[in-house]
């Protein structure tokens, strides 16, 4: 089923990508200089299943972002090396300190391809409000 999902999907992919690259591009000049947005090598390119960013005040900003109703999510709350599956590799806090600085900063935004510049605006909006 989720396959035949997929495969419905590529049809539009060629339209929804260069959709998401301006999603992410408007994100990253909004956002500048208020938390750590995402780079993308000029030689790389990115789908943008998600819009992660870092900020040392994550619990604050995902709260003004609720007060506004505006989704938010932490999809990587734990760093790798400290989940149970690699347990018997013996790694302990310390041993990758920056992973563990991103996995304590890292959040997501909304994105999907159609999220249009008023929706982005007032999301953004909900970064700055006390």
């Amino acid at each position: 089923l989720q396959a035949a999902v997929l495969l419905s999907k590529m049809t539009i992919f060629d339209d929804e990508l260069p959709r998401r690259n301006r999603v992410a591009e408007r994100y990253n000049a909004s956002l500048a200089g208020t938390v750590v947005t995402p780079v993308v090598r000029e030689d790389r390119s990115s789908v943008w299943a998600q819009y992660c960013i870092l900020s040392n005040d994550r619990e604050t900003l995902i709260a003004r972002l609720k007060e506004k109703g505006v989704p938010s999510a932490i999809y990587y709350p734990k760093p790798l090396h400290l989940q149970d599956a690699y347990q018997s590799l013996g790694y302990r806090m310390g041993d990758f300190p920056k992973t563990e600085y991103a996995a304590e900063r890292i959040f997501s935004l909304p994105m999907h391809p159609y999220l249009d510049a008023e929706e982005q605006d007032y999301i953004v909006a909900a970064f700055g409000e006390r």
